[in-house]
């Protein structure tokens, strides 16, 4: 690690005051790469629904909103249970290459970010960033898993798991079909690098993976590795992330606010 490529993350407190904290690269090429994105979109505001600013409880209301977008008939979404939230998931995945490429499509996300909202799988652990589409052409195709660290220590900046689809164990868990195809087709590795990130607000150790999780998975692991090219997945790929950078200060970052992030405080 080298202090050479320092930068500001500027946060608001319960009154508005900015806080600056300071937060130097990590050396990985990943972390590189990450950060080469970020410096185009410094200037660029942020997105709410990555950012996790907006309300998405209510469900019911945003897929209606989503139906009339992509004008869809919608399924009857008064008892939200997995089953529905999985039929949900798969509308969306069968609408997103064609309705991303449309003007003002940020209802598709919200339904998306929804969804999962439902599930339970946002935990508040971290304070998530992304510029949503604003990024364009900055996502590029990466092989990340092998960057991830053995846990996630807090106040560091990671790269946060943004697939379309879901982890092996998020699959499992939301009783996704027990079907080789839709596994392959749903369930995937970190193979995307994006400029987004996560600013831990505590330290996490991953934990042993399920023993039922486990024995499901025996069925699908090697097909799926291979398919992916990758050589491993194991609770740290479940529960990490690759370090991005590391935190120059012991501010306790709960009660905050991100604000805007800078390089060398320009």
């Amino acid at each position: 690690m080298t202090k050479n490529n320092q930068f500001k993350i500027f946060f608001k407190d319960s009154k508005n005051n900015i806080i600056d904290l300071d937060y130097y690269l990590y050396d990985s090429e990943v972390a590189q790469k990450w950060f080469k994105k970020i410096k185009h979109l410094s200037n660029v505001p942020i997105d709410p629904i990555e950012s996790e600013l907006v309300n998405l409880t209510d469900l019911s209301k945003i897929y209606k909103e989503f139906c009339e977008f992509a004008n869809l008939q919608p399924i009857n979404v008064d008892e939200i249970n997995q089953d529905k939230l999985n039929q949900l998931h798969k509308i969306y995945e069968q609408s997103h290459d064609q309705l991303s490429r449309k003007k003002d499509s940020e209802i598709l996300y919200r339904f998306h970010h929804s969804i999962h909202f439902h599930e339970g799988t946002h935990e508040s652990n971290s304070i998530n960033i992304g510029w949503g589409v604003k990024e364009g052409p900055l996502t590029e195709k990466f092989y990340c898993n092998s960057y991830y660290e053995n846990n996630i220590i807090k106040n560091n900046i990671y790269l946060p798991w943004t697939e379309l689809g879901k982890k092996p164990l998020d699959y499992w868990r939301d009783k996704e079909p027990n079907d080789h195809a839709r596994f392959i087709e749903l369930a995937k590795p970190h193979i995307t690098l994006r400029a987004t990130f996560s600013i831990a607000k505590k330290t996490v150790f991953p934990v042993e993976l399920d023993k039922n999780f486990i024995e499901w998975f025996t069925a699908y692991k090697q097909p799926w590795l291979e398919h992916h090219n990758i050589k491993k997945w194991d609770s740290i790929d479940e529960n990490s992330a690759p370090l991005l950078a590391v935190a120059d200060h012991t501010e306790d970052i709960n009660p905050l606010r991100f604000h805007k992030i800078l390089r060398n405080g320009n």
